[in-house]
């Protein structure tokens, strides 16, 4: 389970935007937030980056712990 919405939303910043920074398109966001896809563990750091957040902060463990 992943948190990009949270985060994306906590950065006021729309889907299609974060889509933009990314440089992927707004449908692969979609997916991260309705957990029918997560981003790879190689976008993670510039994930980060734009959002403002931290890594971790972005992914929840399937257990609901952090």
């Amino acid at each position: 389970m992943n948190r990009v919405r949270e985060c994306r939303e906590a950065a006021a910043m729309s889907q299609a935007a974060l889509a933009r920074s990314l440089n992927i398109c707004q449908q692969a966001v979609a997916k991260w937030e309705t957990g029918r896809g997560d981003p790879r563990w190689e976008q993670a750091p510039k994930l980060a980056r734009v959002l403002n957040c931290k890594i971790d902060e972005l992914f929840v463990a399937q257990n609901g712990g952090t």
